[in-house]
């Protein structure tokens, strides 16, 4: 069948483009980090001859950058000024609202946004829950790291380096309780936090109520907040693991937004 100029087949489905190739090339350079071109040739599918010309354009227009060796491309600076605009023009609290709201809708539930200040979680954004008789955290009101559900989800997200430095600080506070002998008991919640996916913690800071949470990450990989969905206990405790995994779904759905790229860290 005789193809068009523009990539068309008289009606048959439409091929990928020249654009379509140039956009998976730097897609995959966004995770991988480097690439040979014989890599980038069999990782998508096409011939090496095609690659060629497509990476050569890209490094004419600044897409791509090679290695001092001129072995491997990597994204170059035109990428890096759109990656920089990009997150420049992204807030967290001006797309978190309707991600928030999409929760509270689905669970019926209070929903909140916590980011890190020392030992401590601070709510800055809420959406309270419907029902009669719901949980209502006031803005601005700060919860420790170790025994709430944005707490757990932030310390579960820290690289361990990071982490190791947080439980030290959190044995050191005086405002907080852990110690040498509890930071064990901490450390395996982490670890059953990471498997799970989502944080938990039921009736643990306050005996009425119970809330699951999920990390926020941002551009560099790196946790820079947690929702969570807190509701009365009575209520909240029989579907605790049905909702964790949803709130796991929305976090993941702002750190999209925000540019990170689940697994390229």
């Amino acid at each position: 069948m005789a193809v068009s100029g523009n990539g068309e087949t008289g009606g048959a489905a439409v091929g990928p483009s020249a654009l379509d190739r140039g956009l998976a090339i730097l897609d995959h350079l966004a995770v991988a980090g480097s690439c040979t071109t014989v890599e980038l040739s069999q990782t998508l599918g096409l011939s090496r001859s095609t690659m060629y010309r497509l990476v050569d354009r890209l490094r004419e227009q600044g897409w791509l950058a090679q290695d001092v060796s001129g072995g491997r491309w990597r994204l170059g600076p035109s990428a890096a000024r759109l990656a920089s605009a990009a997150v420049a023009a992204v807030s967290l609290k001006d797309i978190a609202g309707p991600a928030l709201r999409e929760l509270r809708d689905l669970t019926q539930e209070t929903v909140s946004l916590a980011v890190p200040n020392g030992v401590n979680m601070v709510f800055v954004q809420r959406e309270r829950g419907p029902r009669p008789v719901a949980v209502s955290d006031e803005l601005g009101a700060a919860r420790p790291l170790h025994c709430t559900s944005v707490g757990r989800a932030y310390l579960a997200a820290l690289p361990a380096d990071r982490l190791d430095a947080m439980l030290d600080q959190l044995v050191a506070s005086e405002q907080s309780p852990i110690d040498a002998d509890t930071r064990a008991d901490l450390e395996a919640e982490v670890t059953r936090t990471r498997l799970r996916g989502w944080s938990q913690d039921l009736r643990e800071f306050d005996e009425s109520s119970c809330c699951c949470g999920a990390a926020v990450y941002d551009h560099t990989g790196l946790p820079i907040a947690a929702i969570s969905v807190a509701g009365v206990a009575e209520r909240m405790e029989r579907v605790v693991a049905d909702v964790g995994p949803r709130v796991a779904d929305v976090a993941a759905k702002l750190s999209a937004e925000l540019g990170y790229l689940a697994g390229a860290n």
